[in-house]
């Protein structure tokens, strides 16, 4: 039995066939891509045209390399959407979460409604990327011929079979999703003025949506298959991927690094408040808090900026060169500069300036620097979710492509006095194949961790 999953990030993407064969999942990489957004005029864009041949194009190499896909699942970042028209049409490419209307459109929330309260009501913290902020400010769901809203794998879902439907996990990133009825916040909806119309209706993940459209088979020439609507959110997914019972803390590193408490329900109070913790969906029903850090990224557009001045070094290379190097200072990951692209070791070093701090010189400095911050800020956050459950935990689960920083975990190891259970770096891909099977039939539900154990 094989399945597909496609697993786009912020930065690239890749397909990769999921093959269950007596107990044990096997996985084989098909395609890999870039992801890079475009700037247009004023607006910094998503090319969902391109994201969409390059899923195409998955299912075409997986069929000339001769597997037979039962089914396909995708999966993303949060937050980010695209409008349909009355015909079905893509209105416009999506605009990227780092686009500065995102801040404007916040800075418009909050003049009609108290941070706090918004916070208590959502359960989510306020920050600019959210959903919600791109709603107060996109002038397409205000014109009349928009007639959904989708998140991106919802999007591709629908192109794929042609139903339009939100899945849950990606849902309770919009900042509009009520807990407590487990649907839209349809009051709130209303008094921001949004049309109700456009929010299309929850799927609980993992829900088979049926047969791919017959006009895409013959487009590609390919056998047809289902589309497994998966908990679609990345990070939420790859919960599923980790041999793991419930209730346990983890660190998903990549783009962003994203810390957080598995829990069942959604939890509010003084300490969620006070530390600016935030309630996300995982696979239905269950709910996550945790906190969005500005991670990889950081060490990500570093190395552009050096690559673009004529020093080509590698991941590797660059962690080698930290360990090397000796320096005290910090950086505060959440300003606001470390979240916008361009010139990052310049800020870095302008950040030590303005702070008093000495001021890095070398890439090993830097580097040294960025992920003394990261781990630092990552232990904190373990300390407070602790504290915002009310449970002491001695491990904590980590995976994504962090796990082979090894300073980095070693620096997160010393900081937090917790011992770092390292999962696959294809935690989200495995929790993507998993659901898959599930949906089909193949592996029953209660045997998941006995074969994500055996698939290790």
């Amino acid at each position: 039995m094989q399945v597909l999953a496609f697993d786009l990030g912020a930065s690239n993407g890749r397909a990769i066939v999921g093959e269950y064969n007596r107990g044990k999942i096997v996985l084989h990489e098909v395609h890999r891509f870039a992801n890079n957004p475009v700037k247009m005029n004023n607006y910094l864009y998503w090319d969902f045209p391109r994201l969409l041949f390059e899923l195409k194009t998955a299912l075409i190499k997986a069929e000339n390399q001769g597997y037979k896909i039962q089914s396909v699942g995708i999966d993303s970042w949060g937050v980010d959407y695209g409008v349909l028209d009355d015909e079905g049409e893509l209105m416009a490419n999506p605009i990227h979460y780092r686009d500065e209307r995102c801040s404007q459109g916040m800075e418009r929330l909050l003049e009609r409604y108290d941070e706090k309260a918004l916070k208590e009501r959502t359960g989510m913290d306020c920050v600019s990327y959210n959903t919600i902020n791109q709603f107060m400010v996109d002038r397409y769901i205000r014109w009349n011929q928009a007639n959904a809203i989708l998140n991106i794998p919802d999007l591709f879902n629908y192109f794929l079979t042609g139903k339009k439907l939100s899945e849950y996990s990606m849902a309770t990133t919009t900042q509009l999703f009520d807990y407590e009825t487990m649907d839209w916040n349809q009051p709130l909806i209303q008094e921001l003025g949004f049309n109700p119309d456009l929010f299309m209706p929850i799927t609980p993940s993992g829900t088979n949506l049926g047969s791919i459209k017959e006009e895409i088979t013959k487009e590609l020439g390919i056998d047809g298959f289902d589309v497994i609507s998966v908990t679609s959110h990345d990070t939420a997914l790859a919960l599923q991927g980790l041999p793991m019972e419930e209730d346990y803390l983890f660190i998903a590193t990549g783009t962003w690094v994203i810390v957080g408490a598995k829990q069942e329900k959604m939890t509010m109070n003084k300490k969620v408040m006070e530390y600016g913790l935030t309630n996300e969906g995982g696979s239905y029903p269950s709910v996550n808090l945790l906190k969005n850090h500005v991670g990889l990224w950081i060490l990500q557009e570093s190395k552009r900026y050096w690559e673009n001045n004529g020093m080509n070094i590698g991941f590797g290379e660059m962690v080698e060169v930290a360990r090397e190097a000796s320096m005290n200072s910090i950086i505060d990951i959440y300003d606001t500069r470390f979240f916008e692209p361009g010139d990052m070791p310049i800020k870095v070093q302008q950040y030590c300036q303005e702070t008093n701090q000495q001021v890095p010189n070398t890439i090993g400095e830097v580097v040294r620097v960025i992920e003394e911050s990261l781990a630092k800020q990552i232990a904190k956050t373990l300390s407070e979710l602790e504290e915002a459950v009310n449970k002491k935990y001695d491990r904590v689960c980590m995976f994504g492509g962090g796990v082979q920083d090894q300073l980095l975990c070693q620096l997160i190891e010393k900081y937090s006095k917790k011992k770092l259970i390292f999962a696959s770096k294809e935690a989200t891909a495995l929790g993507n194949i998993t659901e898959q099977f599930i949906a089909l039939g193949t592996i029953k539900k209660e045997e998941r961790i006995k074969v994500l154990e055996a698939s290790m």
